[in-house]
């Protein structure tokens, strides 16, 4: 990484590809084989590098002298023609090595006739008219660059001169800070503070702690905070602040530690002794060593550094801040403290301080909601809401005010800019490039990586690796360096989505204006005949897209994205013409729009790399899509079910990478198997025609990810299984092998799933309607599946015993369902053939020792399951040690055990296994339990959950044994929090005698559910004093909710005596129709309004003889927001005084005499 410690030119990166292509023998043999002028070459290579020595002075110039900028665009674009025309170059010269490849040799001389056609068609769009014509066009592009060169010294342009030299010109920090200025970062401090008083110093005698996060968050502010903390000082004997910046020079940067510690240093340049100087300061003395704002990702130069440190007391720190991941980790920090925006309450405190100072800012209700939509814009930067706030606190106009709101923050100065150009400034060219093209996308953009990297990749962003990594590998790379500086943020912690600080999308439109352009609703922007990347948002323009014409002004455009899923403004018509006549093209997205029909001309766009049709209403692709040399990346995602078939010459397009139709009625692609590149398939569905059988796959071995292989049925001979060679596809992890459900027993269905072994790095596999009777030897062969974590066998309804499963030692999650002929599960599910021998005398390894996620389903013929096993050594054996989560689901046959000793179960959920007779099984910590129509299980020795939190019963036999117990099974458990109960009668349990439910509170349950219980006649909000929502369903003899006098949460007043429930804000009545009110029960007969002043949701349906509403209802339910009424025929009495001031719905069906009441009609 050393040589991206100071950011290249912008475009330097493009010159970068235009050398290689320059110097690619590829392009010299076509020159030499046609007699064209191979000196041009020669000059155009000169000339570029005159040009790359002086850009890095150009692009520091360029922020603040026009004249450079104006030059500078205009080599930009020169060197995007001189680009686009070696690009048409070495698409020529590969045409034609292809099919100099295929055509040597008789025995494809069939196929060859075909390859002269496809190459004739290709060549009929390419610049190959004429040796003059492609020589006229270079000394074109030539002229055009000599010329730009020559204006290198009119405008002082200096070799070897810019980024190095003027990065450090900034003020540097000091330790001062104003903490008056400071909010929301106590957090922050107090997680830094306990790091540096860890004596964990990761096996030396000092530690590296980083403060990480995108310029203008606050890192300087927040290491200040720490350094000036009174405990600090305290713990640490010595103490020094360091602003590092750039360059990171070893000898510098120990002066200053030096000069910090007031020892002279005699501007002295040996290193030497100026580090046993500063190693005879700091030998035995706990130090902390603050280094603000250090970019240096060269591990030679911090380990130089930091020498002399080795030698300081047990327990010091050194505190960095840094914009850089790699930063952190060059330097081995012990923790990496991540610094996130400010908290929106915070965010308007510091701007309120910055623009109103002492004043109060409710005196200017116009001027504090600008304010706040100012704050809104600033994402929770400190930097920015302080900058902003500053330049207003003059500023008493509302206009003023509106104006800053208005504008783009980069169109007046500010120290926004320098602080975020900054971390621009010193990213290396390559990644210069990949971050001004996200500057087509709106701000708030949920960029997948995948798709960002696949569009770089298209433009030719993604530098070839000297060790022969693949391209996507490098993009990865580049997105990966990317987020480390703090340029992407991950959102919601999935990996493969990420946004964009919105001031970011700030810069990035700054630096790429010129060339790059968003289409945004009645606006069309700066669009040029400069202009490369355009894209569309959603509503773009009322009218016609086309009317407009646009794309015509940027004839060389390279890219077009529509943004949007569903874009209404793009039609067949627009397509057509301009966007397809647009030759330079190399990605385009349609995504979303109305298309459906592309015309022929698509074939002309010989630079098309990446291309993204997915939904739209496209019916068929012509056949000029096939001359597509150059497309890697093609989508079709959810298309029209109309487009079933693609054209027959699909196979020609042999650069293609990543090929994409999920959720669409693609069947069929025949002969697949000639794009030897294919990375990435939707699915491979195996066919009858010739050109679809399952061989197509065998040299497909490059595919990586998941491929699902369809219609197995189809396979003629088990034999040509073989040849789809799954066994040498390394890089698939996971293979789904599917027949057709409509099937019968086939001994066949064995054979070819015989041979279908997949490589042993696969992570996941899935068989599904497969119709043998038994598994083939290599599912269950731990040698073989070694790296399996996921397996799912479903619907092999022939099936009558499982394949050993348990030697799997990576297996995590298992799914067993339909096994239609299975009736018994023995030893056969834990061991491979004598195993089990093996493992009484401890030979064998511990069945499914990694198994997390275990679930049987839909086993309508199983019987029995052996859970343990015999033997001398295996009494003690823990069959699923790490077992979490355990399903059964419609078994309704199973009759045997279940595993009885699961430790880390936290998850059991039992469903319609009528004839179950197990019992519970030990687990401590168990979390969740669901039990539903499993009548017969036994619960005579109910085990000890004490940590279970959410609790489903549904039949009256299993909720009658659980609560009549006193040794119940919730007895012990002190955190429930959800709480299901379905019992469609429980003739013997009176719920208001019941000795459990009087005598046990539920103080964590926060939600409760009882449907289905007729013996419940009252229900005592007494037990759950933290309850929020409370559901009573279909309890037909349920008359009223109760609650015990005196309590502490009751009072009286003048509207009676209240029971005061201050959790609940959601509850629900239904079909109880012997429910008469909502006033509860209290001792004696006595009774008390219910006072919830929580309560959001109040629902009240199917009540028959519910005759009035909770009164006065503003005062009991004053948060109430959503009141349901339905079906309650004698309801009549409403609300006399004014609603609840919250309420926004009231719903009402029929409820006739409530309707008639004169204040509802009003």
């Amino acid at each position: 990484m050393a040589e991206a410690l100071v950011g290249g030119a912008f475009l330097s990166a493009f010159l970068q590809v235009a050398f290689g292509r320059l110097a690619s023998s590829k392009i010299l043999n076509y020159f030499q084989k046609r007699k064209l002028n191979v000196q041009l070459l020669r000059k155009l290579k000169i000339t570029l590098l005159s040009i790359n020595a002086v850009l890095d002075d150009a692009e520091e110039k360029e922020i603040r002298n026009q004249n450079v900028k104006e030059w500078v665009d205009e080599i930009k674009d020169a060197v995007f023609d001189a680009e686009d025309l070696l690009d048409e170059i070495d698409t020529e010269a590969s045409q034609q090595e292809l099919e100099a490849e295929l055509t040597s040799g008789q025995k494809y001389s069939r196929c060859c006739i075909k390859v002269r056609h496809f190459s004739t068609l290709i060549a009929s769009a390419c610049v190959n008219s004429s040796n003059n014509e492609i020589e006229s066009k270079i000394q074109e592009v030539l002229d055009h660059l000599e010329h730009l060169a020559k204006q290198m010294n009119v405008l002082g342009l200096k070799a070897g001169v810019g980024i190095a030299g003027k990065v450090s010109q900034r003020l540097p920090s000091t330790s001062l800070v104003d903490e008056t200025q400071v909010y929301g970062r106590d957090d922050d401090k107090g997680a830094v503070m306990k790091l540096l008083h860890s004596d964990d110093v990761n096996g030396g005698r000092f530690s590296v702690i980083a403060i990480l996060a995108m310029g203008g968050m606050g890192k300087t502010t927040l290491a200040q905070l720490v350094y000036n903390d009174e405990r600090v000082k305290n713990h640490f004997e010595i103490k020094g602040w360091i602003c590092v910046s750039e360059p990171f020079d070893v000898i510098d940067i120990t002066k200053k530690i030096l000069e910090e510690l007031e020892i002279s240093t005699n501007d002295s340049r040996n290193l030497n002794m100026l580090q046993l100087k500063l190693k005879d300061r700091l030998v035995g003395k706990k130090c902390l060593l603050v280094l603000d704002d250090v970019w240096n990702e060269d591990p030679t130069s911090w380990e130089a550094l930091q020498k002399p440190f080795n030698n300081c007391g047990l327990g010091s720190k050194f505190l960095v801040t840094t914009r850089i991941e790699s930063v952190a980790k060059v330097m081995h920090s012990y923790s990496i403290h991540h610094l996130k925006q400010l908290e929106k309450e915070y965010e308007w405190m510091l701007f309120a301080k910055h623009a109103f100072d002492d004043r109060d800012s409710a005196a200017y209700p116009n001027l504090e909601a600008i304010g706040k939509k100012i704050v809104f814009k600033c994402q929770g930067l400190p930097l920015a809401i302080k900058t902003l706030g500053g330049m207003l606190y003059t500023k008493s106009l509302e206009e003023e005010w509106v104006n800053i709101l208005e504008s783009n923050i980069w169109d007046f100065p500010n120290d926004i800019i320098p602080a975020l150009r900054l971390s621009y400034h010193y990213l290396p060219s390559h990644l210069k490039q990949c971050f001004a093209y996200c500057s087509i996308f709106p701000k708030d953009h949920v960029f997948d990586k995948e798709t960002l990297i696949l569009m770089w990749m298209a433009q030719g962003f993604l530098q070839k690796s000297k060790n022969n990594k693949r391209m996507e590998e490098v993009g990865k790379e580049y997105f990966d360096d990317l987020v480390a500086r703090s340029f992407f943020q991950v959102l919601d912690h999935q990996s493969s989505r990420f946004v964009m600080h919105d001031l970011m999308n700030d810069l990035a439109n700054s630096i790429s204006e010129t060339f790059c352009n968003r289409l945004k609703k009645n606006f069309i922007g700066d669009i040029s005949e400069k202009t490369r990347h355009l894209s569309l948002s959603k509503n773009y323009f009322d009218d016609d897209f086309a009317s407009y014409e646009p794309v015509p002004m940027a004839s060389r455009l390279r890219s077009f994205i529509s943004i949007d899923r569903i874009n209404h403004n793009i039609s067949d018509n627009v397509i057509s013409n301009p966007i397809l006549q647009l030759k330079y093209m190399r990605a385009l997205s349609l995504r979303g729009s109305y298309l459906t029909k592309l015309s022929d001309s698509i074939g002309n766009l010989k630079h098309l790399r990446y291309l993204n049709l997915s939904d739209t209403r496209i019916e068929e692709l012509p056949d000029s899509i096939c001359r597509l040399y150059n497309l890697q990346t093609f989508k079709l995602n959810r298309c029209s079910k109309f487009l079933g078939e693609l054209p027959k010459d699909m196979h020609k397009l042999v650069n293609l990478r990543y090929f994409y139709f999920f959720k669409s009625f693609i069947k069929e692609v025949p002969y697949i198997g000639r794009l030897k590149h294919l990375q990435r398939l939707t699915n491979f569905e195996v066919g009858k025609r010739n050109g679809t059988d399952i061989k197509q796959l065998g040299q497909l071995n490059q595919l990586r990810g998941s491929l699902p292989i369809l219609h197995l049925q189809n396979v003629i001979d088990p034999t040509d299984a073989m040849q789809a060679k799954l066994k040498e596809k390394e890089y698939l992890e996971e293979i789904a092998l599917e027949w057709s459900a409509e099937k019968e027993e086939s001994e066949k269905d064995r054979n070819v799933l015989e041979m279908l072994q997949p490589h042993k790095n696969l992570k996941k596999l899935r068989v599904i309607n497969y119709g043998g009777t038994r598994f083939p030897d290599w599912i269950g062969d731990c040698s073989l599946l070694s790296n399996v974590i996921y397996l799912e066998l479903n619907d092999c309804k022939y099936c009558f015993s499982l394949p050993p499963l348990g030697q799997l030692l990576s297996l995590k999650e298992l799914k067993i369902s339909n096994f239609d002929a299975l009736v018994a599960i023995g030893t056969e599910f834990y061991f491979q053939g004598n195993a089990y021998g093996s493992f009484s005398n401890n030979n064998t390894t511990q069945p499914f020792r990694s198994l997390e996620i275990l679930s049987f389903e839909y086993m309508k013929s199983w019987e029995e399951w052996c859970c343990w096993f015999e033997g001398e050594n295996v009494a003690a054996v823990v069959v699923f040690p790490c077992l979490k989560e355990f399903y059964v689901w419609n078994c309704p046959k199973l009759k045997g055990h279940l595993p009885q000793q699961l430790p880390s179960l936290k998850i059991l959920k039992i469903w319609n296994c009528q004839q179950l007779l197990a019992s519970l099984p030990s687990a401590p910590n168990m979390c969740e339990l669901n039990l539903a129509s499993c009548e017969e299980m036994s619960l005579i020795d109910v085990p000890s959950f004490p940590f279970l939190k959410k609790v489903s019963i549904h039949g009256s036999r299993v909720t009658e044994s659980l609560l009549k117990k006193e040794e119940v099974l919730l007895t012990n458990t002190t955190c429930l929090e959800q709480l299901r109960i379905y019992a469609s009668d429980i003739p013997s349990l009176q719920w208001p005698d019941c000795h459990y439910m009087q005598n046990h509170y539920f103080n964590s349950l926060g939600y409760l559910r009882i449907q289905d219980c007729n013996s419940l006649l009252s229900l005592s909000l007494d037990l759950f004093p933290m309850l929020t929502s409370l559901e009573l369903v279909n309890c037909h003899n349920l008359e009223s909710l109760s609650a015990s006098l005196p309590s502490s949460g009751s009072e009286s007043d003048s509207e009676g005596q209240q029971y005061i429930t201050t959790s609940l804000s959601e509850l629900e009545i239904s079909k109880c129709p012997k429910f008469v009110s909502l006033s509860l029960v209290g001792a004696g007969g006595s009774s008390l309004n219910l006072n919830a002043p929580k309560l959001r949701y109040l629902k009240l349906d199917n009540l028959d003889n519910l005759k009035s509403l909770p009164q006065p209802m503003h005062n009991l339910l004053p948060s109430l927001y959503n009141l349901f009424l339905s079906h309650c025929p004698q309801l009549e009495s409403f609300p006399e005084q004014a609603l609840p001031l919250n309420l926004n719905t009231l719903s009402i069906y029929n409820c006739p005499k409530l309707l008639l009441n004169p204040f509802c009609r009003e």
